[in-house]
């Protein structure tokens, strides 16, 4: 009798004990490969860290870095890093210290090769490589623009540093959401040539960003930023979030 109270007694324990763990497991998964990950919620967070440096976690928590640099918040083990081109203030992986197994690191060299751009698709990400350069400091061989496709389906397009380049009047297509695209006005695009491109792309918002020349820090203008006029603008300071969705 006292053996068949005490089972019973631990199959309601067990049942409870479960229905906590159900609670707890309903913030995260464990998928096949071992990592746990916040399920998805249909939202993509982007922090902005200055500069064209730029941090995001995917729906199910996957982490890209693109253009490591500026900023100091590397602290999430990454998936993906991206660099545009190997100027100084766009490639500074080492920054990256956790990398979670299988992270990529997809260089401008493996973008864009023979003149043909690359499509990276990682089945959590799609990656396009697209034209960037077209100015005596960037060589259109040796540099690109990355078009991000979530699984939400939505786009974000980082320009890296480039004038206005032969495929932005064919961007439209693509129906990006969110276009960040560099005004700095020295060694690329400034504001006004970033507006036209702006009005080439017709992206839903348009961010200004890479649109200071100090060379340290954040390198962000706010009043730069402010007199760009592009339509759609959209301004996101270093430091700030936004939910992509």
């Amino acid at each position: 009798m006292m053996t068949r109270i005490t089972c019973i007694m631990a199959t309601l324990l067990l049942a409870v004990s479960c229905q906590a763990c159900g609670k707890e497991s309903n913030a995260f998964v464990q998928p096949e490969d071992g990592r746990e990950e916040p399920q998805n919620t249909g939202k993509v967070e982007l922090l902005y860290m200055g500069q064209a440096s730029i941090r995001i976690v995917t729906e199910t928590g996957r982490v890209i870095y693109i253009d490591p640099f500026a900023g100091s918040q590397y602290n999430l083990a990454a998936d993906l890093i991206l660099v545009t081109h190997e100027h100084y203030d766009h490639n500074k992986v080492s920054l990256i210290g956790k990398r979670n197994d299988g992270c990529r690191i997809i260089l401008a060299k493996d973008a864009v090769v023979d003149g043909e751009h690359k499509t990276f698709d990682l089945g959590w990400v799609k990656v396009e490589a697209v034209e960037a350069g077209f100015n005596r400091y960037h060589d259109v061989r040796s540099c690109v623009g990355y078009v991000l496709t979530f699984t939400n389906g939505k786009k974000v397009y980082v320009s890296g540093d480039t004038s206005i380049t032969d495929q932005m009047s064919r961007m439209s297509e693509m129906h990006i959401d969110y276009a960040f695209l560099c005004t700095d006005g020295y060694f690329n695009m400034g504001n006004e040539e970033a507006a036209r491109a702006a009005r080439m792309i017709q992206a839903k918002h348009n961010i200004p960003y890479h649109n200071d020349t100090s060379g340290q820090g954040e390198m962000f203008d706010r009043d730069a930023a402010e007199a760009f006029d592009a339509p759609n603008k959209m301004i996101v300071l270093p430091g700030e979030s936004i939910n992509i969705e």
